[in-house]
């Protein structure tokens, strides 16, 4: 038996499971199974604590995305985990330095509602003149395309998927809708899990893109199905994002009884 946490940032939804004394060993297969939302639990990324050898940092912070692979980065499993650390009493810091596969972020809480991550800084390159996207890392890839209003989302999402198939890797696919300076609408087509409802990197991507280009100024809301996040930056530093981190609920799962619906 497993204990677990269910939470979400703006409709991504997560569990959460502590390593830090006992490696369960999951399988791809297994996490895989855990996140199909008939026969497991249902989750969008599985998010895994553990202690870390880094001297800088306080914790280890892993990510599977749905289909089992670990991935480099989540934001909006990022303020989950920090909600998770605080509310388990895993540490009396406020700020916490955290190692993640793509390096070591910064997570602190600006209210009791939002949780401000540092992202560090995202890198744009843009794709070849035949295709209509720019990429983004932030650790984690991204390619972010610009949509008109009234899109037709069947449309973008089939093209999402062609784009997907090109990096061997996978990619996240952002659709972004500029609404105004200050506002834009965005859609996440991620690897791995597929359309989901909000997608932190994603919003952070989007934005970068979008205030690098002057399309938006710093502040920016980036506005998903799942709620809004504050993104910050300033064309060169680090980039900053806000958002809402919420526990669902709390359980144990039988890894033995997950294994019988393989």
């Amino acid at each position: 038996m497993i204990n677990f946490t269910k939470m979400h940032g703006i409709g991504n939804d997560f569990i959460v499971i502590n390593q830090i004394n006992t490696n369960f060993n999951l399988s791809s297969k297994t996490i895989k199974s855990l996140a199909n939302r008939n026969f497991g639990i249902g989750f969008d990324q599985l998010l895994i604590v553990e202690s870390t050898k880094n001297i800088k940092a306080e914790f280890k912070y892993r990510i599977f995305n749905a289909d089992g692979k670990e991935v480099e980065q989540c934001g909006n499993g990022a303020r989950c985990f920090y909600r998770y650390i605080q509310h388990h009493k895993l540490t009396e810091n406020k700020t916490v330095l955290v190692e993640t596969k793509s390096g070591i972020i910064e997570l602190t809480e600006t209210s009791e509602e939002h949780i401000s991550v540092n992202m560090g800084r995202p890198v744009l390159k843009t794709s070849s003149s035949t295709d209509e996207y720019i990429l983004v890392s932030l650790g984690n890839p991204h390619a972010v395309m610009t949509v008109n209003k009234n899109p037709n989302w069947e449309k973008y999402i089939t093209i999402g998927k062609k784009i997907q198939s090109k990096f061997s890797d996978g990619v996240n696919v952002g659709f972004m809708l500029i609404i105004d300076k200050k506002n834009i609408k965005l859609k996440v087509l991620e690897r791995g899990s597929g359309l989901t409802l909000a997608c932190g990197t994603g919003a952070c991507a989007a934005s970068a893109v979008a205030i690098s280009k002057g399309l938006v100024d710093s502040p920016v809301k980036v506005h998903m199905d799942g709620g809004d996040l504050d993104i910050k930056w300033d064309g060169t530093n680090s980039m900053t994002m806000s958002g809402p981190a919420q526990i669902v609920y709390e359980g144990k799962v039988d890894l033995k009884s997950i294994a019988n619906n393989d």
